[in-house]
């Protein structure tokens, strides 16, 4: 039997790092990661650079949406400390919950 896809819950987040600062935020993502592994319910995430654009896109893939609200709300205030708007030139874009459609 195959897996139900139409309820996994994915999500993306673009962050555009200031000069100087890529690596402090893929420091930062790799500790909301490893952080991530923590909890039930998450399939794959990690980060992919984008060197032609100055971009790092960060992505989850969750069972489901509950399980992913569940670790987001409990691993928020561990991060508390990480200043993203210090580091980026611009804010993420958030692409949250999106369906498989295809």
């Amino acid at each position: 039997m195959s897996p139900d896809y139409s309820r996994r819950y994915l999500t993306i987040r673009v962050l555009y790092p200031k000069p100087g600062h890529r690596e402090d935020i893929l420091a930062a993502v790799g500790r909301v990661s490893e952080a991530a592994r923590k909890f039930e319910g998450l399939v794959e995430i990690g980060a992919w650079t984008d060197q032609e654009n100055d971009r790092i896109v960060n992505v989850s893939l969750w069972e489901s949406k509950e399980q992913a609200l569940h670790a987001t709300a409990a691993m928020h205030p561990q991060f508390a400390d990480i200043p993203w708007s210090e580091w980026e030139r611009q804010p993420a874009e958030n692409f949250i919950g999106l369906s498989r459609a295809v």
